[in-house]
């Protein structure tokens, strides 16, 4: 249905008959795309073949957004907005465009701007998922995780239960002190992934946190990081475990483990 609106649009290019020009524009930036699979072509090269995509048909918009996003690969970010700004709001890249406008303005810190473009976006499309994620992380770094919760809940009701949204829902709920709730969903996300090391190094912190189970909570790391043995993050956690088993000579050999791999962690050298 959304094809069948946007091509109906008077100004769209393909809804006359395609003219030399666009047919020309089209092959030209299929060459920049299909004849670069393994990135053997210079970033420049594929400017100028897009640019002349754009000079025989200045309204091909899948050009402009590729355009946006070598300049943006580029930190040339203002060149990339301006591309995506050209882009029509009639267009297939509208959403998307707007997608990487977001990306480009949380990487230049304009935090205001970003926030009223995501609110904005938001409403116009409410249930995209990347827009839902980007919304609920939003809250979580402002700490309103009731919010960011229900975002969650959300995206579980329209999408599915991915082991993803699972863990980011489960995650949100203990921020709230609802580790019960939490632990629940995370076990359960083990059962269905028993190799999930990231909800293994979760589950086990937090018990070493909270001094409970601790010899379940090695367990756990240990199959982590039988998983993943050089993660300074899981190795932080066992050494945490063991501190919190009192084995102190243990601790200082896995934290010492984990800070010759993360020599800037802040939290490992606390």
């Amino acid at each position: 249905e959304f094809i069948i609106k946007n091509f109906s649009f008077h100004n769209d290019i393909f809804f006359k008959k395609s003219n030399l020009n666009t047919i020309l524009a089209s092959k030209i930036y299929n060459n920049s795309i299909l004849n670069n699979k393994y990135n053997e072509n210079s970033y420049s090269y594929r400017k100028i073949l897009l640019e002349m995509s754009l000079y025989l048909c200045p309204n091909l918009d899948i050009a402009k957004y590729s355009l946006a996003e070598l300049y943006d690969l580029e930190k040339t970010h203002e060149i990339a907005f301006r591309k995506l700004e050209s882009i029509s709001s009639f267009s297939f890249y509208l959403l998307p465009s707007n997608l990487k406008k977001l990306s480009i303005i949380k990487s230049l810190n304009k935090e205001n701007y970003y926030k009223n473009l995501l609110f904005k976006f938001s409403k116009k499309w409410p249930n995209n998922k990347f827009l839902l994620y980007r919304l609920a992380n939003y809250y979580k770094l402002k700490k309103q995780y009731y919010k960011s919760i229900k975002i969650y809940q959300k995206i579980i009701k329209i999408y599915g239960e991915s082991d993803k949204d699972l863990f980011l829902y489960a995650s949100n709920l203990d921020k709230v002190g609802k580790w019960k709730e939490a632990k629940i969903l995370f076990l359960n996300l083990l059962k269905r992934n028993p190799e999930d090391t990231h909800t293994l190094n979760y589950v086990s912190y937090k018990l070493a946190l909270k001094n409970q189970e601790l010899d379940f909570a090695r367990s756990l790391i240990k199959k982590a990081l039988n998983l993943d043995p050089n993660n300074g993050f899981f190795l932080d956690t066992i050494g945490w475990v063991e501190f919190k088993r009192k084995n102190y000579n243990k601790a200082v050999f896995y934290l010492e483990k984990s800070i010759a791999i993360l020599p800037k962690s802040s939290e490992i050298l606390d």
